[in-house]
């Protein structure tokens, strides 16, 4: 099988790399485009059908389509009629758009429709990267696509940069330098305050988040694909326990992507019975010291690693099954 990866995120690529290195009869390519700025995000039909003769000479080389983050990406092959396999992967919503759309209403109608019947296509396959958009796609539109959901393996590619070591940041706490952990609240000058060595700011890639001792994160999203990553690279997350995540909730800068829904935080990867025993919760910022001080931190990352094998296993057999089944 000859399989195009049609995408807009560097770290859906990895993944899809990482799995289709490792399934025997499949040959892939990755696809990306950047022709109309932000607004690529918003795949009104107008667009779809601009993408499609744009590039059509380009996809009808492949057996097979596969669009991850952002789902929208599949109205270019369905609009266009599209009958070989396509397997579109839901990052971050079905329906995500990049605001302010200019070329719109994006989602439109006819887009929604569009997914609705895709679910009943026997060329088509739907599938999750986290529960949440399964029940997203039925708590607020009526879609129903079913309980299969494929994460993220986690697996790293060639498409990251290669390692640099830095020793001298072995005993210092990471911050991401993401909303909730500057704006909502000033996590790295908490820390300041607790005496505990920190640094917020950019990295170079996941691999460079192993030179820290952890990572201290107030998570904002469903699901991410760097936290499966940090699994596979035994890199450890200190973040708040579900009590003590909706206190901070209340916070007005407080930012969850889109929709927040207090009574189903469970069902993200950051706090589904899955990850349990992954992540050290901590339930308030003293607790976060006493965690801290207690944990043996070499035993947990090989209980991270071994997770992450396994998964990445998982992954591979799922993804094979979908792309080999007719």
């Amino acid at each position: 099988m000859k399989a195009l990866h049609v995408t807009f995120h560097k770290g859906c690529q990895n993944d899809l790399e990482y799995i289709l290195d490792r399934i025997e009869d499949v040959n892939y390519d990755t696809f990306t485009f950047d022709d109309d700025g932000d607004q690529k995000y918003n795949i009104t039909k107008q667009r779809a059908n601009a993408i499609w003769n744009k590039y059509k000479h380009i996809f009808n080389e492949y057996d097979c389509i596969i669009t991850s983050d952002t789902a929208p990406l599949c109205r270019i092959f369905i609009e266009n009629n599209w009958n070989k396999k396509l397997i579109i992967w839901i990052c971050n919503r079905f329906d995500y758009s990049h605001r302010p759309v200019i070329d719109g209403p994006f989602p439109d109608k006819d887009y929604i429709e569009m997914f609705q019947k895709a679910h009943y296509m026997k060329n088509v396959n739907i599938i999750g990267y986290t529960l949440f958009e399964n029940i997203y796609c039925k708590l607020c539109y009526n879609i129903d696509i079913g309980v299969d959901v494929i994460t993220p393996s986690g697996g790293i590619s060639n498409t990251y940069e290669r390692f640099i070591s830095k020793p001298e940041l072995n005993n210092i706490f990471f911050i991401p330098p993401y909303h909730n952990d500057t704006d909502c609240m000033n996590v790295s000058n908490i820390l300041d305050n607790l005496k505990i060595l920190n640094y917020c700011g950019r990295y170079d890639g996941p691999t460079d988040l192993t030179n820290y001792k952890a990572v201290v994160h107030i998570p904002y999203a469903w699901s991410n694909l760097a936290l499966f990553e940090s699994f596979t690279l035994g890199i450890i997350y200190f973040i708040p326990s579900i009590e003590f995540l909706l206190q901070i909730a209340k916070k007005p800068k407080f930012f969850w992507s889109p929709p927040y829904k207090s009574d189903l935080i469970q069902y993200s990867e950051w706090y589904n019975s899955d990850h349990a025993d992954l992540f050290i919760y901590f339930n308030s910022w003293e607790d976060l010291l006493l965690k801290m001080s207690e944990l043996d931190y070499d035993k947990h990352k090989v209980i991270l690693k071994e997770f992450s094998k396994k998964k990445q296993n998982d992954c591979i057999q799922k993804w094979n099954v979908l792309l080999t089944t007719v």
